[in-house]
């Protein structure tokens, strides 16, 4: 089972290697939530893509609480 923090780094994780390492500016986590009934944790995050944007892309990422893994992945409007 993981923690809360530990599904944040593996968000982030993610992230790096789908983006870069450099494209993951300002990464900021808004919220973690446990969600008992899906079995995962839902992690809220933020981050500039790269050193020209403008405004912040805001990810829903759902973390498997045993195993750690990607369950789901949603874009949402980000307020920038």
């Amino acid at each position: 089972m993981i923690t809360g923090n530990e599904a944040a780094l593996k968000v982030r994780q993610h992230f790096e290697s789908v983006h870069g390492p450099s494209a993951v500016i300002n990464f900021i986590v808004g919220n973690i939530k446990k969600n008992m009934k899906e079995k995962c944790w839902e992690v809220t995050c933020s981050f500039f893509p790269s050193y020209g944007a403008i405004k912040p892309l805001k990810y829903i990422v759902k973390i498997d609480i045993e195993d750690g893994s990607i369950i789901d992945q949603e874009q949402v409007n980000a307020k920038g």
